[in-house]
């Protein structure tokens, strides 16, 4: 029988904190839950036990452009940053848009071992908006849901053709929301910023623009939809209005539209060029609010890795995107927790409830009986994010050579650690 104990720990949960804790594991499954003694196991001296996280956005590059991510380096920085499932999207080159792509990356799982990783495939083939995927097929092989993520479904009656066929079956639909008529040639946020800037702006109106049409085929459908990334006021406005009409809808924010806002390109750092663009102080503050009234479910990193030559040039030439694994937790937690913005139990629930629930996988909440998906959490401890702790292929990050609070310590996957910092 394997066993694992973890003693002296702090557990928090969406709901409630319990302090001076020890956790009995059992092949796999939590057994137990006592008041700290001196039993034999690991001891945590204090330190915070929280469900694992789920992440509903990243990307892997895999197949295609490994030479900034492959499967096996993302899912090491996975783990480093507290997540045991990942949910990876389908815009690869080739974009994964047949069942074989996704018996490949199954495959792959596998073979690394010790992280859940949940395909999504491409709505439309070779995400063109033009023809649905084989998605049946897809499903069987392995795929979580599908998204055109990156891209878009343009074409609003294959987009709703999609979502019915779609409807049939349990599945996760993951929306990428930009109408490429407004955002085409455009780097940061249309606003004073880039007029000051010189930088071509992005009307913020493309995002609820395309959010409104997708909202209300998935509406008009009665059909469940994610939305991926959000980064407005207005956006988020409208998700709240429909989710009183429609029930399955969800959203994400990403853990860089919750900490900056558009300011920060006076310094031109391509690091934070990122898709959507940042948007303004009151926007940002408006999604803070959204994550403490319930109104956004997840927060998603985008892990989007890019090697230091292409984002060392001109920040128009510079591709979009930051990588976000390992520097999820501990960011969110210096820039919000610590700032009184939120609290560490909406984190829990950001990152590990909600996810997991909005995916129908197992149940990220720590109580006898559950499975030990598990992430050990040094609150006091200040993490300096070098080349060393960045465990990816690529390093675009703007938290780059900077030192955050809340250090991944240890990461548990069923019951087994998959990773623990040196």
């Amino acid at each position: 029988m394997n066993s694992l104990i973890l003693k002296n720990c702090n557990i928090v949960n969406f709901d409630k904190i319990e302090k001076n804790k020890t956790v009995i594991i059992k092949n796999g499954v939590i057994t137990s839950i006592e008041n700290s003694s001196k039993d034999k196991g690991i001891d945590l001296k204090g330190k915070y036990l929280l469900p694992s996280f789920v992440d509903l956005h990243s990307h892997l590059r895999e197949p295609g452009e490994e030479f900034k991510e492959d499967l096996f380096t993302g899912c090491e920085a996975a783990l480093s940053g507290g997540y045991t499932s990942i949910v990876i999207m389908p815009n690869t080159k080739p974009p994964i848009d047949n069942p074989q792509s996704v018996t490949y990356l199954k495959k792959r799982e596998l073979e690394f071992g010790r992280i859940e990783i949940f395909p999504l495939g491409a709505l439309t083939k070779n995400m063109e908006s033009v023809e649905i995927t084989e998605m049946y097929d897809m499903l069987k092989a392995g795929a979580k849901g599908f998204s055109d993520d990156g891209i878009g479904t343009k074409n609003s009656r294959v987009f709703l053709n999609a979502l019915r066929y779609i409807s049939r079956f349990d599945s996760f639909i993951s929306v990428h929301c930009e109408d490429r008529n407004l955002s085409e040639g455009g780097q940061i946020n249309e606003s004073d910023v880039s007029i000051k800037t010189g930088l071509s702006g992005i009307p913020f109106i493309e995002e609820d623009i395309t959010v409104y049409r997708n909202l209300r085929i998935a509406t008009y459908l009665k059909t469940a939809l994610h939305i991926a990334h959000i980064s407005t006021k207005d956006t988020l406005s409208l998700i709240k209005d429909f989710k009183k009409k429609n029930q399955k809808i969800t959203c994400e924010v990403t853990p860089h539209h919750l900490i900056f806002d558009e300011s920060v390109h006076f310094n031109y750092d391509t690091n934070l060029k990122v898709k959507p663009p940042l948007k303004s102080k009151r926007d940002v503050d408006s999604l803070v609010k959204g994550i403490n009234d319930g109104s956004i479910d997840a927060i998603a990193t985008d892990h989007a890795p890019h090697q230091i030559y292409e984002k060392e040039v001109e920040f128009i030439y510079a591709p979009f995107g930051i990588i976000g694994f390992e520097t999820s937790f501990p960011s969110l937690y210096t820039n919000l927790v610590l700032k009184n913005k939120t609290d560490i139990k909406t984190l829990v629930k950001l990152l590990s409830y909600n996810p997991a629930k909005i995916l129908n996988i197992d149940e990220r909440y720590i109580k006898t009986g559950n499975l030990a998906n598990l992430v050990v959490v040094d609150l006091e401890k200040e993490v300096n994010v070098d080349r060393k702790f960045i465990k990816s292929k690529s390093i675009n990050t703007p938290f780059f050579n900077k030192k955050l609070f809340g250090s991944i310590d240890m990461t548990i996957l069923k019951g087994r650690i998959v990773f623990r910092r040196d």
